[in-house]
Formats: structure tokens, sequence, C-alpha cells
């Protein structure tokens, strides 16, 4: 029995039903008077009060309390009633005298019955409350109830539903409304009832539900706006200035926020409302909207006090129910940034291996065949050197035998004689070795050095990144430019990190956009070494193409000293890899 004017009609009934019990125990007695004419009389005026008061707002505003009255007499008719009958019982019949010297006595002690039987009276006003409100809790079960549930980890969802019904019940609301949120954006997480309540009549006999102030539509009730009334799910925007004033607010009224927060105001019209602000540490992190009806009781202050209790106990819980969720995803990103290292370990230590293999690879097919083919030479040209001084010498021993034989003939000296042409024959053959392999030194510096230059480059060690990158520029097949912004000398990982970055985006470029044009930017800002390669290819989507092993080389190179490594490109727009790493002061 919810409705106002059903309560006053009630109360008539029961005034009515009060005072002809009153009338109807003398009479019942043997006595003359009242006559009956009487209670009927006061019966009937008492309806027409009844249905009049119905369609006054005042009296609407308190037909609980008027029920209630109205039943506290009903209880006392009825204990007198059972008191006289009781009497009655006693005595075993009526009085003689008609009940001249019966009925006073005997409606004096039904009163006092009625009177002290508070008992009962009070178990009638519980009922009557029961019947015009439902089930309910009481204050302190509701804020007892909701400590319980958030203590016990109930989902916030859970714990807010039923936050909303105990309230509803407990304060006899029409609707409640529990909005969560941050940054000024609330969505409405609880609505209770979740459709709105029908339209009551307003004092002209037409449908309330009418279009309100900026509404279009019947539906919605009291609290139909021109957003329509809130569900599940609707958000509300609020401004800076709105969340200053709602967060130093514990309780705020219908006349509080057509002066400060009109939006709010809009929302509720033609009803009794309470907005409670749900804040912790001077942030707005939700409220609560409590409504009555414009004929309910209103707000008391102790209503407004537990109110603005629960508002404190909500914004605590909704506070920390967000320190939980940033410390669930704090966690999370956590636990991927370890599997990221966990990969990005592995993967590191995959590519040294393969590095040192490659190396391995190279010296023996490249330096260690040329040093072989040196070590041959050198043997050739011993061999030649050694051919060729034994057969001078034994063309110096036969030619001295012959000198000697022929009595005194004379010897030129200028080294002619059979072996000479042979010895002169090695002597060329030794230096063409000598030449050759002169070549094959070059070539293998050359080549060794170019091995260097993969394993760390000199010049990186001896000049830094933006003469190490320039002379890898000049070994391109790409054209590569050069620019670098006044950098200075950084600790060697973090250049070798930089520089084999940067080569590997060159031979990227090389080897997708041939006949390109690279840019290298080098640059530091706000204590950290920024690099960027660009070049002018056909570029792609970074979405739908999967990471190769170049890109994910590079990226480990950079994430391993702490840096970050992007990529951008759209097709026919050319690639850019952009990184940052964390110097300090250099």
């Amino acid at each position: 029995m919810t409705h106002p004017r059903r309560q006053l009609l009630t109360a008539a009934a029961l005034a009515g039903a009060a005072v002809t019990a009153a009338c109807a125990a003398p009479r019942l007695l043997g006595a003359g008077t009242p006559p009956w004419s009487a209670p009927l009389a006061v019966d009937a005026v008492l309806l027409t009060a009844g249905v009049a008061a119905g369609w006054a707002p005042r009296a609407r505003r308190r037909s609980e309390r008027v029920l209630t009255i109205a039943a506290d007499l009903a209880c006392l008719a009825a204990i007198a009633a059972v008191g006289l009958a009781g009497a009655l019982a006693t005595l075993g019949h009526r009085p003689p005298d008609g009940g001249e010297s019966f009925t006073g006595p005997v409606l004096i002690a039904a009163a006092l019955a009625a009177v002290l039987a508070a008992g009962a009276r009070a178990r009638t006003a519980a009922l009557v409350r029961h019947a015009v409100r439902g089930a309910r809790y009481a204050p302190d079960d509701v804020l007892r109830t909701f400590g319980e549930d958030a203590s016990r980890g109930t989902s916030l969802d859970e714990a807010l539903a039923g936050l909303g019904d105990a309230l509803r019940r407990s304060l006899s609301l029409q609707r409640v409304e529990i909005w969560t949120g941050a940054a000024g954006r609330l969505t409405a997480a609880v609505v209770t009832p979740e459709s709105p309540p029908p339209a009551a009549p307003d004092a002209g006999g037409q449908d309330a539900g009418r279009p309100t102030a900026g509404g279009s539509g019947t539906a919605g009730g009291p609290s139909a706006t021109a957003d329509g009334p809130a569900e599940v799910g609707s958000t509300i925007a609020l401004t800076a200035g709105d969340l200053i004033v709602l967060a130093r607010t514990r309780v705020a009224g219908p006349g509080w926020l057509s002066l400060w927060v009109p939006q709010l105001a809009c929302r509720y019209l033609d009803t009794q409302v309470r907005v409670v602000p749900a804040r912790a540490g001077g942030a707005l992190l939700g409220m609560l909207v409590a409504q009555r009806p414009p004929e309910a009781p209103r707000f008391s202050e102790a209503e407004d006090r537990m109110l603005a209790e629960l508002g404190t106990r909500v914004g605590t819980v909704l506070h920390n129910r967000q320190l939980d969720a940033n410390l669930r995803d704090a966690l999370t990103d956590l636990r991927h940034a370890n599997e990221e290292l966990r990969g990005s370990r592995a993967r590191l230590v995959a590519t040294a291996d393969a590095e040192r293999r490659r190396i391995e690879r190279d010296l023996h097919d490249g330096a260690q065949q040329q040093l072989v083919s040196l070590a041959v030479g050198l043997r050739l040209v011993r061999d030649l050197i050694s051919d060729g001084d034994s057969d001078g010498s034994s063309s110096h021993d036969s030619s001295s035998h012959d000198s000697g034989s022929n009595d005194g003939g004379s010897n030129d000296g200028d080294g002619s004689g059979p072996g000479a042409p042979e010895r002169d024959e090695d002597l060329a053959a030794a230096d063409e070795l000598l030449t050759a392999m002169a070549e094959q030194v070059t070539e293998t510096i050359t080549e060794v050095r170019n091995l260097a230059h993969g394993i760390y480059p000199p010049l990186l060690r001896s000049s830094g990144l933006t003469e190490a990158l320039r002379a890898a520029g000049q070994r391109s097949t790409v054209g590569v430019t050069v620019r670098a912004d006044d950098i200075g000398r950084y600790p060697p990982d973090v250049e070798a990190a930089v520089y084999f970055c940067c080569l590997e985006a060159l031979q990227n470029a090389a080897k997708h956009a041939p006949g390109s044009s690279v840019e290298v930017t080098l640059g530091e800002r706000e204590g950290s070494l920024t690099f960027a390669v660009w070049d002018d290819g056909a570029g792609f989507e970074p979405e739908s193409s999967a990471r190769g092993h170049g890109m994910t080389n590079m990226a480990d190179r950079i994430g391993a000293i702490g840096g970050t490594l992007r990529w951008e490109s759209s097709p026919g727009s050319g690639t850019g890899v952009i990184g940052v790493v964390p110097v300090g002061g250099g």
C-alpha cells in the first residue's frame, strides 16, 4: 500500500471503525445512547474527509503518519472491545439495571487496558509501516551490510546492487541510482527499480507523466527529463566546476542542485531528491541519488546524516577498488614485461650465438683461406729462392774448375754461365708471387677490417656515433644523409645499440627500398638520445605486416638498454624507425 490516497482512505476507514466501536460499546451494555445514526454519520464524514485529503499535497506528504495514528486508534478500540467482552464473559450476563452502574467502570477499565497495551500498539504501527513500505532495513543495517559485502571481496556491482535495494527499502524511496566513474564522467552502475515507476496523477487529475520542462515523452514519471530517466549504463558528463562543488558537499537537495549544479537539478524535477557525492581524497568517484515522490514524507535530518555517512563509505570502497584495479593492471603489465624480457633475453642469446657462428664462418671462408693461401705462396717463394741459390752455387763451382784447367784463362765474373737463365726465371717468378701476395694481404686486411666493423667499429670507439654512421652510410648501396644535433659521447653499450640499430635499418632500406634516399637523424632531448632512420621508399602497412627478424633484433637491442623503438610507415610514404634511449645527463 504505497499510494498516499489509498493510505488516507484506509486511515479514514480505521478511524471510523474506532468511532463505531466506541459508540457501540454502551449500546451493547444496554444503554440507549448514543443513537446508531451518530457513528454512521461520523463514519461518512471521515470517509469523505479521507477522499478529499487525497487531493491535498500537504496531506499526501503526511499520509503515512495519518495512517499510523488511525491504526493506533483502531488498535485502542479493539483492545477496549476485547476488554469489554472479557468483562461480560466474567459476569456471565448483561447488567440487569441496563448497565448504568456497570458501564462506567467497564469502559474505564477497557480504556486503561488499551492505553497500557503499548506492545500491541507498537506491533500495529510496525504492521502499518510494513504494509506501506514493505520489508525494510534499519539504517544501521544498511551501513553494516554494505561494509560486510565490501570487506568480503564481493564484486563491486553486486555490492552496489545490494546497497541500492537496501537503501530503497530502508528509507521508503521511490528510486535509487548509484553512479560511478572518474574524471567528470559518471556511469549509472545501479538503478532500482530498473523500470521507471508509474506516473502519479497530479492535482488537476492529469497524468503527471506528461512532458516536463525539457521533456519530450510521457514515460519516466517524476524523474523524466530531456535526457530521459537514467538506466544502467547511462552517462553524465560533469564540468570541472561541478566536480569541485560536489566534492565539497555531503548531501545536496533540489535547491542546492538548482543553484550549483543545474544539469543535475534538471534530471530530477518534481521529486524529492538527495544527491550524495561519493568522495575519497578530495576526488569525486561517484554519487548516490535517492528519490521520493513529492507527496511522500520529507527527508529527515537523521536520514540525511545516514546518507552522508553512506556516501563516505561508498567513496572509500570505490577508491579501494580503484587501487586494486590499478594494482592488478600494474601486475599484468609487469608479468607481460617479464615475459617480454625473458623472450628478449632468449632472442639475444640466440642472436649472439648466431653472430659468433657467422664470425667463425666468415673467418674460415674469408680471412683464414686468404692466410692459408699466403702461407702456400710464401713456401713457394722460399723454394724458388732456395732453388736459385743452389743453381747459382753449382754454376760458380763449375766455372772455377774450368778456369783452372784452361791454363789461366780469365773469368769475366758477370754471372753468366749455364745456370744463370734458370736463376733469373726463378727470381722473376718469386717477384710475381710476392706481388700477388701483397695484393692478397691487402684484401685480407680489408676483409678483416670489414669483419671488425661488424663486431664493433673502431671508428665508433674513437670518434662516436656521428662519424661511425657517416662511414656506414658511405659504404651503403643507398644514398645516406646523417644529421646530428650536437650530440656527445655516450656509454659504449648505448652507442653500440644505436649504431647497430641504425645499421640494420640501413640494410633494410637497401633490401626493401633500393634506390631510395635515407636520412639518419640524431639528437638529444630531455635526457634521452633520440634517433630516426627515414627512407622515401614504397613503405608498408605496419598493422598487417608481421614483424621480421631484423625488426625484432632492433627492438631487442634498444629494449636491452631501457629504450623504446617504433615504426612508422604507410604505403607510398616511406618507412621510419624511431628510437628513444634514456641517457641521463649524457
